[in-house]
């Protein structure tokens, strides 16, 4: 059983990094993170096992932590020499995100496709090319 504590870090990392997960992850995790439903329930709701929704949670949980851990936007929010200005180094994040997409796993680098997606957006919004 996850703490409060955990659970809290969840919906953080879910705020920031679920616009990055599939639409059926960001769904199940704001289910069972924010609106506290149970896997049975969600199953119930879904039409489908108890163990496809654990799955699809495991695997949004799993990749909210490694946005988390490559990018580190709580990280860096929760340090005291922050600002709170809108200072995101672009090339940095690329370069994030390459490095993010070499690593071996297939998960990882399917992962990424989103990331890129947003790092465009943002781009574009901006006016960079």
């Amino acid at each position: 059983m996850e703490s409060l504590q955990e659970k809290q870090r969840i919906g953080a990392l879910l705020d920031i990094y679920g616009g990055l997960l599939t639409d059926r992850q960001r769904d199940f995790l704001d289910l069972y993170y924010s609106e506290d439903i149970s896997y049975g329930e969600i199953a119930e709701t879904e039409n489908i096992s108890r163990q496809a929704v654990h799955d699809t949670i495991s695997h949004g949980k799993k990749s909210l932590l490694r946005f988390e851990e490559h990018l580190g936007l709580i990280s860096s929010k929760e340090k005291p020499d922050s600002s709170s200005s809108l200072d995101i180094d672009i090339d940095e994040l690329k370069e994030q995100i390459t490095r993010l997409s070499k690593l071996t796993s297939v998960d990882i680098a399917y992962d990424m496709i989103p990331i890129q997606k947003q790092v465009k957006r943002i781009k574009d919004i901006i006016g960079m090319q």
